[in-house]
């Protein structure tokens, strides 16, 4: 399987932290911004397996963010 989880600790935690913006977030009102940036930081404490949940939102924020 893709190490998803381990990328978005290691080589993508920029990348994702960019997109996960708890302001940005609220800026945009598409998600529960809370809820991401609490699962974002249980993700990067090693709590719990958020990986492919916090893709999803990547994808979707990546998306927003080209086509938006």
């Amino acid at each position: 399987s893709v190490p998803v989880a381990q990328w978005l600790r290691g080589p993508l935690k920029d990348w994702a932290e960019a997109l996960l913006d708890e302001d940005r977030l609220k800026r945009e009102g598409y998600l529960n911004a809370a809820l991401v940036h609490q699962t974002w930081d249980a993700h990067l404490a090693g709590q719990g397996r958020h990986g492919q949940q916090l893709w999803n939102v990547l994808m979707f924020q990546s998306w927003l963010e080209r086509w938006g």
